[in-house]
């Protein structure tokens, strides 16, 4: 020892020698493999796929997966086995030893950074690169052997895995408790002469036998449907052609299944005749642009639209930006480029006769949903019924539902790259993307916003003609007209010429008449609003207009009396009175027809404002406490004019003054008004009793009113007919966050394109 070491105490000196670092390897116990494929993967069905996306990486041309020896209803027997065969390239024996034998293998992972991950025969893109996607046979079968051929081979080599001296979670053999080590399970690898790959024949052969799980009629059918989606669905249901062709076969019990959904020419007709919008098209992600197919024109949009910047779905997340587009600027999208196509359904009724669905096509569209495909081979479970990866449910149900398309009325196909959207992986258990790094988020956001672009536009301009098409449809088919028409020939077929000549010219009349009364109506129904808001702006008026009678008289005494140092003082008090009255006077003015036909986009707020200071005296007066909360990052704004948002709110505060004061002194009488720039909308709430539940269906119909003899039924009515001249609307709702427990009015600025 050296002589530092001989002066060190004995515990230190120990503690020195404990401090050097022992290495150690990981060994993993053998309930590795159960978590690799028994619990890892979903169910058996997603084990199969990912054993054919295996033939597929391998260069086949085909792949088979038999089901032998089932008992009736599919249900596996203990002799039943399932056989996957195809003819792809197999895997020399050195490939067996090492390759197949380690999983996680990083070769493909390497090449799929490297940009090289291609199959060497048919140039396919490889859907691998964990290397653990062997482990799917674990999920299916507890003794599976697997056969394989390389092209020119002179031998086959047999790999076996046989765990039936195991029990599944690996802690028992021959059932003695056991802490059984990953490396201590051996798998049976040899050579042979050819035997099930004998002659020329090439690939690979997986038996699967000691069957897991519980198979019936139902599981296979669904195989069959997952299968049909697997590959290429543009060239299977738009008839494109591609040169890459890769057919799977299900077999049961020797008899060939159909691997398609039973209805695919049904589907296929749906799309060519009765989608009201086809689109196909590209998101570059660097410009942030969306470039896209629809009908015979060719469009683009940017996320830096104002359209599209208007969305709710993008409000909903910049909503915390202070500035939104700067925070547009310095958004990155990290999803990348990506290819899709949608095709979308009207499940409206009474819709023009083309679109119209019946309900077993609805069922059947109802099966599919937006798929999603990288490099040709589709991503699970996205697209399967009971899957929402697009958050449209989700979106429908925090945001506004008619902002969004339904998820049952939308079917298409999202296309990625592996090279183009390096960020977009697979999950290890095959459910979906890893939703990490933001990527994720990205990508769904962006389709979802492109969708409800589509909602509120393309889809929306048709829609616009739906409901022409719906009007001019219910003009011709006037009850009136039809009877005419009917009683003129039966006076021709009566020989009675004159007499249906002239019922002819009634007819003529009747449609004179009836367009010379709608116009007639419109005009009536804006006198009706006017005279009903005047009513009570000019109570106010009256008021400033006795005031001013008031000063003028006392001025007049003075200036009489020879007293001048007054007269300055009133003189202002004068000009003052006479000054809010002109105020309100052109408020009123505003309130008339020939005014409020200029149209302007308007803040909401400062009508409010003016409306309230209208009715605060009377609000006063009936101990009625009003509220006001403005939320959102935008003020309100409606494309309109005063006059029909003055005679709105007029309406909404006369009502709700009026119910009001028919409450017992004990409830607090409140009103509260909420403006949403938003969500482009108002709410108007009060503590009065509320609307009738019997009553709701008829609020908004003309001279429906709940006040007795003190009602007109006028304005409601009106209310609602101004909002939808532009493109806006009113309704009742009976709760919701800023509901005080009586009547709750939304009053939308969102504009129907109609």
């Amino acid at each position: 020892m050296t002589p530092e070491e001989e002066s060190m105490p004995v515990k230190s000196l120990m503690a020195a020698e404990e401090t050097k670092p022992e290495l150690l390897s990981i060994r993993p116990y053998a309930r590795l493999l159960t978590m690799l494929g028994e619990q890892l993967l979903k169910n058996e069905r997603v084990a199969l796929v990912e054993l054919i996306k295996n033939s597929y990486d391998a260069d086949s041309d085909w792949v088979e997966v038999e089901f032998q020896a089932f008992g009736w209803g599919m249900t596996n027997e203990p002799e039943s086995r399932i056989v996957v065969r195809d003819n792809g390239s197999g895997m020399m024996p050195e490939t067996v030893r090492t390759a197949w034998m380690n999983p996680a293998t990083p070769t493909k992972f390497l090449d799929k950074k490297r940009g090289k991950a291609r199959t060497p025969k048919k140039n396919r893109v490889v859907q691998g690169e964990k290397g653990i996607g062997r482990f799917a046979v674990l999920k299916l079968a507890r003794k599976v052997s697997v056969i394989t051929r390389s092209e020119n081979a002179e031998l086959e080599t047999v790999a076996i895995y046989d765990f039936r001296m195991f029990d599944d979670d690996f802690v028992r053999e021959d059932g003695q408790d056991k802490e059984i080590f990953l490396d201590e399970v051996k798998i049976a690898v040899s050579e042979r002469e050819p035997e099930t790959l004998s002659g020329n024949t090439h690939g690979t052969v997986i038996e699967m036998e000691a069957l897991k799980g519980a198979w019936n009629e139902r599981l296979v059918e669904s195989l069959c449907g997952d299968v049909a989606n697997l590959t290429d669905p543009v060239s299977r249901l738009t008839s494109k052609r591609t040169r890459d062709s890769f057919e799977v076969r299900v077999v049961c019990n020797g008899d060939q299944r159909v691997v398609a959904h039973q209805e695919e020419e049904t589907l296929r007709s749906l799309m060519e005749d009765k989608a009201v919008l086809s689109i196909q098209g590209r998101f570059l992600s660097d410009g942030y642009l969306f470039r896209y197919h629809a009908g015979a024109r060719d469009e683009e949009i940017s996320l830096y639209d104002e359209r599209v910047k208007g969305l709710w779905i993008w409000r909903k997340r910049y909503q915390e930006k202070k500035n939104r587009q700067q925070a547009l600027e310095l958004q990155t999208y990290r999803c990348g480029d990506f290819r899709f196509q949608f095709y979308i359904f009207d499940f409206a009724r009474g819709i023009d006769g083309r679109y119209l669905l019946s309900q077993q096509e609805k069922n059947l569209l109802k099966d599919h949903r937006v798929y999603l495909y990288r490099d040709g081979v589709r991503v699970y479970p996205y697209g399967d019924p009971d899957d929402d990866w697009l958050k449209i449910d989700v979106t429908r149900g925090v945001g506004r539902a008619g902002d969004f398309f339904s998820n049952d009325q939308i079917i298409g196909w999202i296309e990625i790259t592996q090279e183009g959207n390096p960020e977009l992986r697979d999950k290890t258990n095959r459910e979906g993307l890893i939703e990490t790094g933001g990527a994720v988020e990205d990508f769904v956001f962006v389709i979802g916003t492109f969708l409800s672009y589509v909602k509120q536009y393309p889809f929306g301009r048709y829609q616009q003609k739906q409901r022409k098409k719906n009007l001019a449809k219910s003009v011709r088919e006037g009850v009136v007209a039809k009877r005419l028409t009917t009683l003129k020939e039966s006076l021709e077929e009566a020989g009675e010429a004159a007499r249906a000549r002239d019922v002819s010219t009634i007819a003529t009349e009747y449609q004179r008449e009836r367009d010379f009364l709608a116009r007639r109506a419109e005009t009536t129904e804006d006198l009706a609003g006017v005279g009903l808001s005047v009513e009570m702006a000019s109570h106010d008026i009256m008021l400033l207009l006795g005031r001013a009678q008031e000063i003028g008289i006392k001025l007049a005494r003075t200036t009489r009396e020879g007293s001048m140092e007054d007269v300055p003082e009133q003189a202002d008090m004068l000009v003052g009175v006479l000054h809010q009255i002109v105020s309100g006077m052109r408020d009123v003015q505003s309130l008339f027809g020939s005014s409020r036909r200029r149209r302007k986009k308007l803040r909401v707020e400062p009508l409010l404002d003016k409306i309230h200071a209208i009715y605060a005296s009377l609000l006063q007066r009936l101990g009625i406490k009003y509220s006001k909360s403005v939320l959102g990052t935008s003020p309100l704004v409606a494309s309109t004019t005063d006059g029909v948002v003055m005679q709105v709110l007029i309406n909404l505060f006369d009502n709700a003054a009026y119910w009001l004061d028919t409450t017992a002194p004990s409830v607090a009488r409140e009103i509260r008004v909420t403006l949403d720039g938003d969500r482009s909308e108002l709410i108007f709430a009060d503590s009065g009793p509320g609307v009738d539940l019997e009553d709701t269906s008829y609020i908004f119909e003309p001279f429906f009113s709940g006040k007795g003899q003190e009602g007109r039924g006028l304005g409601l009515y009106i209310a609602r007919q101004l909002l939808e001249r532009y493109g806006y609307g009113i309704e009742l709702e009976r709760s919701g966050a800023t509901s005080l427990g009586g009547a709750n009015f939304v009053v939308s600025f969102v504009r129907d394109e109609a």
